[in-house]
């Protein structure tokens, strides 16, 4: 044999080739099960904190701003799971503090059963401490519960009341609340009329920004039993009664 013959390698054996796939596999293998590992330990922690990270401490100190946002975020789930219970918590530190949105929702948890057993004179007693702080929703709901005598002693009389004064903010539920009592008489003597004034009221306060609002089915329902003199009347009060709004275009914005 030659000088600069190299020597014939013998091929590999089995147990050969499986020792040189574990040279290579071992590693890719021990690597892979430490990444695992260093992302199931970082899996449960967070690296920054969120706005509600932030409010749910202020709230723990009492501020009470951040005790509504956290019920809030707690009753809708934003940037955190959704838990009525915990949304009915805060709502309740808020409300004692005179909170009047926080009261209205409060009430409205216990007249669902939602976070907490459902209990309708409580659901009336918080609602009504909104509707005490002009709070138009509160007002709303409060009236409907003393006309439907849930979680009260039935009155209408003052139920109506309280619907109205929701309607003189411009609320628009209410206004849709109060034309159907005119339109059937509930509670209130019927008045086609003044059912027509305020069902197209709450359908302006719904519509007044879009390009081309739908028609009203209330407004046409009611429409229909009108007499011409009792249709212009109803124009004339709907027209002094309807807010002076501006439309966004191309320099103006909407309020928010």
């Amino acid at each position: 044999m030659a000088l600069t013959d190299e020597p014939k390698r013998k091929p590999l054996t089995p147990l050969g080739w499986v020792l040189r796939i574990a040279l290579f596999a071992v590693p890719l293998i021990v690597a892979g099960v430490l990444m695992w590992q260093t992302n199931a330990r970082w899996q449960n922690v967070k690296i920054y904190k969120t706005a509600f990270d932030y409010e749910l401490e202020y709230a723990k100190l009492g501020v009470l701003n951040s005790q509504f946002y956290v019920a809030e975020a707690y009753d809708n789930g934003f940037q955190t799971d959704v838990n009525k219970a915990e949304a009915v918590n805060w709502y309740r530190k808020a409300a004692y503090q005179s909170h009047a949105k926080s009261q209205y929702e409060l009430g409205q948890h216990y007249l669902d059963g939602e976070g907490i057993a459902r209990d309708d004179a409580e659901g009336f007693r918080w609602v009504q401490k909104a509707a005490f702080k002009d709070y138009p929703e509160g007002q709303l709901r409060a009236g409907q519960l003393l006309c439907e005598g849930r979680g009260v002693a039935a009155d209408c009389v003052k139920g109506v009341e309280l619907i109205e004064k929701a309607v003189g903010q411009g609320l628009p539920a209410a206004q849709a609340e109060m034309a159907a009592r005119y339109e059937r008489g509930e509670g209130v003597p019927k008045d086609a009329v003044k059912a027509w004034v305020l069902y197209a009221l709450a359908h302006e306060a719904l519509t007044w920004e879009q390009k081309e609002a739908p028609p009203s089915a209330d407004v046409a329902r009611v429409e229909a039993t009108l007499t011409k003199a009792q249709l212009a009347s109803a124009k004339t009060q709907f027209e002094a009664r309807r807010p002076k709004r501006e439309k966004p275009g191309k320099d103006k914005v909407a309020a928010f």
